[in-house]
């Protein structure tokens, strides 16, 4: 009586066929819809630009946080309409180059106070008043340890570390700074060493270093002793390792006697920690 429809019967899906490979695929999505939002990675990184500068600037500098604030305020008031890609790429290079203008305006006048008062010379790390801001390294500094050819012996019998070799929070002016040596404290009048042999090549006092000594070894390494309360060598005189060269104290821009040792090659700075023994 009543015909049974006939069903279309399709082959079966086997697993690792050519089928299976088919249907599992999701369909491609046309080119155009796969472009970046590039509007939106602008905006991201405006802020984590904006986050990292409130952060640092805050801690480091006020002024130059005040300044950064004014300029950046600036920008955002100067009613430029974004509506495309462009103009919102030309107005975040305008707004980055105008920040970067201030930044680079209140350092200059920072220095030229410096130079004003009478003179601090030397990088932060001995005592200056050039701040220095993470993770930006000072011209003539490194980050990295350096092993001369030679063995270096440590310049005091016995001491403790106060401040490590990089970027640190200055104990005297409070702002970010780098600190250019290591700091090894120890009493008043505790004899100095040479860490290693050679010929006195600076031998004077500073306002950041106070009474301090730079001895030139071979290679074009040299290492420097500061703070001293007494020094009691000359340059160009020939030293070795059992020579005095002063004793511990407070000279310069401290908070206490101790001995600010640095270690050069090439006249760039580099952690002496290691060459020490220390770490």
């Amino acid at each position: 009586m009543w015909e049974k429809t006939q069903e279309t019967q399709y082959p079966p899906i086997l697993p690792g066929t050519e089928e299976m490979k088919a249907a599992l695929t999701p369909p491609v999505t046309p080119r155009e819809k796969q472009r970046p939002n590039y509007i939106l990675r602008v905006q991201v990184f405006l802020c984590l630009l904006a986050t990292a500068v409130v952060l640092i600037l805050d801690y480091a500098s006020p002024e130059l946080y005040r300044r950064c604030s004014e300029a950046f305020y600036k920008a955002l008031e100067s009613g430029v309409e974004l509506n495309g890609q462009e103009q919102l790429l030309k107005f975040t290079s305008e707004v980055v180059n105008r920040l970067q203008g201030e930044v680079m305006e209140v350092l200059a006048e920072l220095e030229g106070d410096t130079e004003e008062e009478g003179g601090l010379p030397e990088l932060t790390g001995a005592g200056g008043q050039l701040a220095a801001f993470w993770p930006f390294v000072p011209e003539g500094n490194s980050t990295k340890a350096y092993q001369p050819p030679f063995a270096l012996k440590l310049p005091l019998e016995s001491f403790y570390i106060t401040s490590d070799y990089g970027w640190r929070k200055h104990p005297v002016t409070g702002k970010s700074d780098f600190h250019t040596g290591v700091d090894l404290a120890a009493a008043e009048g505790t004899p100095v060493r040479p860490a290693a042999g050679g010929v006195v090549q600076k031998s004077e006092y500073s306002a950041s270093y106070g009474n301090n000594v730079v001895i030139l070894h071979s290679d074009g390494v040299t290492t420097r002793y500061c703070h001293m309360q007494y020094v009691f060598v000359r340059q160009g005189e020939t030293v070795d390792e059992n020579a005095v060269l002063g004793t511990v104290g407070q000279t310069g821009m401290v908070t206490g006697p101790h001995l600010h040792f640095e270690l050069l090659h090439n006249d760039v700075r580099y952690d002496p920690a290691q060459a020490l023994g220390l770490s």
